[in-house]
């Protein structure tokens, strides 16, 4: 069945979209951009100051910094939040946060995490190394198949139903999510989990078509080798390394949230359009809003919204069904 969810919004009196939604948004359609590293660097990053605040690490039951890797990089953790007794589903969110694949940080997404913790789930984020010019989204798609194997693997050391494990992801956190999601059942894959298998997959606005990217008009040669990787005029590599490759993979329960001012709305709006061609099933949450806050990932960075707790109440309701 699809369900599809609008919401719509007449006010218009929020602040305008995050920095990072307006770089990408100039960067898709400015053939001309010649910003520099560092400025789009800290462009990206400002996007999370005015983040809410969290204290999910303070209220709940928790392991920081559990190290994934054996002796590896200082990136290469994730963290655990213990949902409290008394409303415990026994079911496990694990978050791969975006970031446009060169930024972001497990803890910018605590405030959507304690939405899922205050729910009743245990939640655990993810944190991965970023591109950097030498490494690029393979290396970031084998840190979160590393992960997501230790936490099958250590679940019961961990306190944590290795049977209802849910992988969620936003923006390049959905391509990951759901590239892992899709390599859970695809041995043939050139990156994937060894064990790992996730009760259903969730992403809101992904990066799906990643194949395209090295195409991309709007950037320059060295943006494109920091943000998609140094190999991104090799296309045959890119389209292996992209959700959309291997979407038939995937045969789970699978959620996908958009909204009209997502700037890779069509993004979701393909991936939606490739599952109706398969014919499987997928829940659908496409919002209409009129405020500008309700943009691009904004059940993430604005989990208060009334438009992100419809979506988030979506996602809670789709992991008990």
């Amino acid at each position: 069945m699809v369900r599809k969810y609008n919401v719509i919004k007449k006010t218009c009196d929020m602040k305008r979209l995050g920095y990072i939604a307006a770089l990408l948004m100039l960067l898709l359609g400015c053939s001309a951009c010649k910003l520099s590293t560092p400025l789009m660097k800290m462009l990206i990053s400002a996007n999370y100051k005015n983040l809410p605040e969290s204290t999910i690490a303070e209220e709940y039951a928790n392991r920081i910094g559990v190290p994934y890797v054996e002796n590896g990089a200082p990136e290469q953790v994730l963290d655990v939040f213990y949902a409290k007794p008394e409303n415990r589903r026994d079911a496990v969110v694990i978050d791969i946060h975006g970031g446009f694949y060169i930024a972001g940080k497990r803890e910018y997404n605590r405030p959507f995490a304690e939405v899922f913790v205050k729910a009743g789930f245990d939640v655990v984020p993810v944190e991965y190394r970023l591109n950097d010019r030498v490494r690029d989204v393979s290396d970031e798609l084998r840190d979160c198949a590393a992960a997501l194997d230790y936490l099958w693997a250590h679940a019961e050391e961990l306190g944590l139903n290795r049977d209802r494990m849910f992988l969620t992801g936003d923006s390049a956190g959905g391509h990951l999510a759901l590239y892992m999601a899709e390599g859970s059942e695809n041995p043939s894959m050139p990156v994937r989990p060894e064990v790992f298998k996730p009760r259903g997959v969730l992403v809101n606005c992904p990066a799906y078509d990643f194949g395209k990217y090295g195409e991309a008009d709007g950037y320059t040669k060295d943006f494109k080798a920091w943000f998609v990787g140094p190999r991104y005029q090799d296309m045959e590599y890119l389209e292996s390394l992209s959700p959309r490759t291997f979407i038939g993979s995937y045969t789970g329960p699978l959620f996908l949230s958009t909204c009209t001012r997502d700037f890779i709305r069509a993004e979701s709006l393909k991936l939606k359009a490739d599952c109706d061609a398969l014919g499987r099933e997928i829940v659908f949450i496409d919002i209409e809003s009129d405020d500008k806050k309700v943009g691009h990932v904004h059940n993430v960075t604005y989990p208060d919204l009334p438009e992100s707790r419809e979506v988030n109440a979506a996602m809670i309701d789709f992991m008990d069904n």
